[in-house]
């Protein structure tokens, strides 16, 4: 993947955190996805999601929906779209058995 890694894979901890279902308060989950801080701003992900998602914080827990994330892929371009793109089937793996995801700010 050119955008996100697995926990295995991270050589740091600036990293945002998309975690399957609701947040249970854990951090550093084996079935997470983590993309780092500058990768999440460069490729345009954390201005998509200020735009998309009205109650987004890059330092907070935000919960998305699958409505959310319909929203997501209808409105990224570029370099956005394919990091959305390079983690979509892991979303619909976690609207499907959890219904959302969150995705942990830094």
């Amino acid at each position: 993947m050119k955008y996100f890694c697995t926990k295995n894979e991270l050589h740091g901890s600036d990293c945002h955190e998309f975690f399957s279902g609701e947040w249970d308060g854990r951090h550093w989950n084996d079935d997470s996805l983590y993309i780092y801080d500058d990768a999440f701003r460069e490729c345009g992900l954390r201005s998509l999601m200020r735009t998309v998602i009205p109650d987004y914080s890059p330092y907070d827990a935000t919960e998305i929906y699958p409505s959310d994330w319909e929203k997501l892929c209808e409105s990224a371009e570029g370099e956005a779209a394919k990091a959305l793109d390079e983690v979509h089937d892991w979303a619909e793996r976690a609207f499907s058995e959890h219904g959302s995801f969150t995705l942990l700010g830094i």
